[in-house]
C-alpha cells in the first residue's frame, strides 16, 4: 500500500538546467512579488504546487520548443486567483498576469497574449482544448501525477484552517471527487494534450483505489494525519 505514497522523483539536473534558462530579473520579481501571494491560497493550491507544476511543466516540455520565460510565468500565475474566486480562478489569473506592470515591461503584447490564453485554457473540466503550446504543457503539468499529491489537494479543498476540518467529511469529498474527475468516465480521464506517462500511470493507480475503497480511505487518512501534523510543528 505504501507505494501509492511515494513522493515522485524529477530529474532535478534536467530541471535545473531549465530554471537557469529563466531571465535572472523575472525570477526575483516572481520569487518576491508573485509567489507570496499563494500563502493566502488552501494546500492544494499554494506555493509547493507552484513548484510541483513548474517542475512538471519543464519536464514536459522537452521535446517542444518553448520560451522558458514564458512557461515559466504561466505557471507562476496560473492558480493567484483561487483565493479571491475558485470558480473563475483561471480568467482572474490570466487577467492579473495580462494587467501586471512588470510583465508588461518584460513581454511584448503578442507574448502577453500567448500567457493570457494559457492561464485561461489549463483547467481540466474545460470542454476546449488549449490554444497554445504552453496551455496544452500548464494543463497537463497542473494535473495530479502521484497519490499523495492528489490526496492533499482534494482532501484539504478551499481550506485554509485545517484545524478543525472533519477528516471523514474530507475523506469522503475526496473520494467522490476522484470518481467525477479520474474515474473510468471522469471528465479529466481522457484529455491528453501532451504524451505524458506519469499521468496514465497515476490514472491506472487511483481507478484501482476507487474500485478498492478501504484502501483508498486507509491512504487518505494517512495523508489526512501528516499533513494536520505538519501544521501543527
Amino acid at each position: 500500500m505504501n507505494k501509492f505514497l511515494k513522493d515522485i522523483e524529477f530529474d532535478n539536473e534536467y530541471i535545473n538546467s531549465c530554471i537557469t534558462k529563466v531571465d535572472n530579473k523575472l525570477k526575483e520579481y516572481i520569487n518576491n512579488k508573485i509567489l507570496p501571494e499563494y500563502d493566502l491560497n488552501d494546500e492544494g493550491h499554494n506555493k509547493n504546487h507552484i513548484e510541483f507544476v513548474l517542475k512538471r511543466a519543464f519536464e514536459l516540455s522537452k521535446n517542444y520548443d518553448i520560451n522558458y520565460n514564458i512557461l515559466y510565468v504561466c505557471v507562476s500565475f496560473h492558480d493567484i486567483a483561487c483565493h479571491i474566486n475558485r470558480e473563475e480562478h483561471e480568467v482572474l489569473s490570466a487577467n492579473i498576469a495580462y494587467k501586471d506592470e512588470f510583465l508588461n515591461k518584460f513581454f511584448n503584447k503578442e507574448e502577453l497574449s500567448i500567457i493570457k490564453e494559457a492561464i485561461e485554457d489549463h483547467r481540466a473540466s474545460s470542454d476546449k482544448i488549449p490554444r497554445n503550446i504552453y496551455g496544452k504543457i500548464l494543463s497537463s503539468a497542473d494535473r495530479k501525477v502521484d497519490i499523495k499529491t492528489y490526496l492533499i489537494s482534494s482532501l484539504f479543498f478551499q481550506v485554509t484552517d485545517i484545524s478543525n476540518l472533519d477528516m471523514n467529511k474530507a475523506i469522503e469529498q475526496s473520494y467522490n471527487h476522484a470518481i467525477k474527475k479520474f474515474g473510468k468516465n471522469g471528465y479529466a480521464t481522457n484529455k491528453f494534450y501532451v504524451d505524458d506517462k506519469r499521468y496514465k500511470e497515476f490514472l491506472t493507480n487511483l481507478q484501482y483505489l476507487i474500485d478498492n475503497k478501504d484502501e483508498f480511505y486507509k491512504l487518505a487518512e494517512i495523508v489526512f494525519n501528516e499533513v494536520k501534523s505538519n501544521k501543527k510543528n
